[in-house]
């Protein structure tokens, strides 16, 4: 039976700030990530000449990466208005975005950006190059290129999903500087794919395939918010990537960080409040947030068992987990066991 004890032993349960940054460089975020250029397109085959047809099947055949820009700039300077441009263009950049090496793959996003450098082709080269920067961990020119791209199309939603996620993958490593950018590039992708706004030039079917980025958008806009210390908007955030990811045991190491902050705070409060009806009321409040924590760090270590990579998160999250079961529970652990593995079989 949960205890109700006074706030004095409140103090017992308290620990120093959550574990998210000491953690920052397990985060990933989860579905589809950087790799996202862009998807849709022209699916007839169009007519073209049987020299046009030559050149282009030698973009293919070409033995590189760098071989085949090389053999499009070629196919581009003689037929600069083929139809079957846009197609080379998705094409090079897709074959751009598979290389390895990220030096390489940056230096082919620059010559790709002088090659395709059409108005209508513009957006996609600065996907590219954003992703090439980031991959290069040159996160500064990256963020100058989207945000100088932005400025003039503010609803590009894969260009804020990009910047968005090198400035997540940034923050991991606990470079901070992109953290105020990156929130809000987050929040107005967000917007964008819940009002289902979808690109002009992506098909219907693609932007369904596209739009399972959202969980991973929340959990890193809520992981960058608690990076900030704004723990309400994290809340709120992550909340809605459980809701959406309810078995990535990532989601519930930064919810549960979440709840864990502001019940930190809420009984800092309450123990400095005067002691009286208004403080006993208060106390509840701090215990039910509590139990929040509890029930969401049992979510964690149940859908974790076995991920090597949060095996520190799970050492520290059950000794917390623990302490703060035992204090809920007259100093006892008994039941505790039972409700991670009840999470386990949820999972399955």
């Amino acid at each position: 039976m949960k205890n109700a004890r006074g706030t004095t032993t409140l103090l017992k349960t308290m620990r120093p700030r959550s574990i998210v940054m000491g953690l920052a460089l397990l985060f990933t975020v989860s579905g589809p990530a950087l790799s996202v250029l862009a998807q849709g397109g022209p699916s007839a085959q169009p007519k073209v000449s049987a020299d046009e047809q030559k050149l282009a099947e030698g973009i293919v055949a070409a033995a590189d990466s760098a071989a085949k820009l090389n053999a499009a700039a070629e196919f581009l300077s003689k037929y600069p208005n083929s139809s079957l441009r846009e197609r080379v263009a998705q094409k090079m950049a897709d074959e751009i975005n598979s290389v390895a090496d990220a030096s390489q793959k940056l230096s082919l996003a620059q010559n790709y950006q002088t090659i395709f450098n059409r108005t209508s082709e513009r957006e996609l080269a600065v996907r590219l190059l954003i992703n090439a920067c980031g991959a290069a961990q040159r996160p500064e020119e990256a963020f100058t290129a989207g945000s100088q791209f932005l400025a003039q199309n503010p609803d590009s939603v894969r260009v804020l999903v990009v910047l968005m996620l090198i400035g997540a993958d940034e923050a991991k490593t606990k470079n901070t500087k992109f953290v105020e950018p990156s929130i809000h590039y987050g929040a107005h992708a967000i917007e964008l794919l819940e009002a289902n706004q979808k690109p002009a030039d992506m098909d219907a079917v693609s932007w369904q395939q596209y739009k399972a980025v959202l969980p991973g958008m929340y959990q890193s806009l809520g992981f960058l918010n608690l990076l900030k210390g704004n723990v309400a908007e994290a809340r709120i955030r992550l909340t809605r990537a459980v809701e959406m990811a309810p078995l990535d045991p990532f989601n519930y190491l930064f919810f549960s960080s979440a709840l864990n902050e502001e019940y930190q705070n809420s009984a800092k409060r309450c123990l400095a409040m005067p002691d009286g009806p208004t403080k006993a009321d208060e106390l509840q409040k701090v215990l039910a947030s509590l139990d929040r924590v509890i029930d969401a760090y049992a979510h964690m270590l149940a859908l974790s068992e076995g991920n090597q990579r949060l095996e520190q998160a799970r050492q520290q999250m059950r000794q917390d987990l623990e302490s703060y079961y035992k204090y809920r529970h007259n100093n006892s652990v008994e039941g505790m066991l039972q409700l991670i593995e009840g999470y386990k079989v949820s999972a399955k």
